[in-house]
């Protein structure tokens, strides 16, 4: 609360939520409910360069090119005395203006999605996208069919509105929910594809100083007195006040081998062994050398093949 007894408004909006409003409930809240950024987790699949993005485009006119001849060499063999011309011009115009519809698909999963938006408003934004795919669609093909009747001295009847319209209608609404699936599934694979777990990491603890590693760049831990000491791969050797058994039992599972009673070292980070004669090794960590002793027989069997 302010000062003079006004709450702020950060006491009352947590995250994306907002204050209700007296009358205003269910469906129709969420209705009006404020949009959510989503940053960078848009759902669907977007090319991340102009390279990808031409690939992308060749791809689906080449999908949609083959289902263009499939369709019409079918005109051909099911109507027999159909002029080629025309069945060709039939597909490839069908073709031609599916191309852009289905960049309007992808645009529809990324930008229309129910996690920005919420269900209700989501699904209008989908109706809305699928009825301007049907009228880009149809509109397109009478328009590109017009045009080619025409050179060939012939005109193109699209027929009653009310009567085709309702039929393309219910073909490109299929059309359209296959493309936002497969944009979808599509978009969730690459999602999935780049998402990079987080790194475990390793509290080094020196009274009441703190460092925070990636398990992974500890190339190795010492003993030093009372304390052990970590041999990091930026070259910083951090002390801490413990034992090395305490150590070992907290990154044994992580790939640390004991391989000296004064000695743990990162199975990852081996570059070689070198034999120093009556058993014993001396573990090359790139510019880093251990000792291995030959009282730790398992040791050396498990830095050989350490996976």
């Amino acid at each position: 609360m302010t000062g003079d007894g006004v709450g702020d408004m950060s006491d009352l909006i947590e995250g994306n939520d907002r204050p209700r409003v007296r009358g205003e409930t269910g469906l129709w809240q969420r209705l009006r409910g404020e949009r959510r950024d989503p940053g960078d987790q848009r759902p669907g699949y977007w090319p991340k360069d102009r390279r990808e993005a031409v690939i992308l485009v060749l791809m689906v006119t080449g999908i949609i090119g083959l289902f263009a001849i499939v369709g019409a060499l079918t005109s051909l063999s099911d109507r027999p005395g159909l002029e080629p011309w025309k069945a060709w011009t039939w597909a490839l115009t069908s073709a031609a203006t599916a191309v852009p519809g289905a960049i309007l698909c992808m645009a529809a999963v990324r930008y229309a999605s129910p996690a920005e938006w919420g269900w209700p408003r989501a699904l209008g934004l989908h109706a809305a996208a699928a009825l301007a795919y049907t009228l880009l669609h149809v509109g397109g093909f009478v328009a590109l069919r017009k045009v080619v009747y025409a050179a060939m001295g012939d005109s193109y009847g699209a027929g009653p509105l009310l009567d085709e319209f309702p039929y393309e209608l219910r073909k490109d609404l299929l059309t359209y929910a296959a493309n936002v699936t497969l944009f979808w599934l599509v978009g969730d694979r690459q999602r999935r594809a780049r998402k990079v777990e987080p790194r475990p990491t390793f509290d080094i603890r020196d009274g009441s100083r703190l460092v925070r590693v990636a398990i992974d760049d500890i190339v190795a831990v010492s003993s030093a007195g009372n304390y052990v000491e970590f041999w990091l791969a930026d070259g910083r050797r951090p002390l801490m006040r413990a034992t090395l058994a305490a150590v070992e039992v907290e990154l044994e599972r992580s790939g640390f081998v004991r391989a000296h009673r004064s000695w743990l070292v990162n199975a990852a980070r081996v570059t070689g062994l070198r034999p120093d004669g009556s058993g014993d090794w001396t573990v090359q960590l790139g510019l880093i050398e251990a000792p291995l002793s030959r009282r730790f027989p398992g040791a050396l069997e498990r830095l050989r093949s350490p996976r």
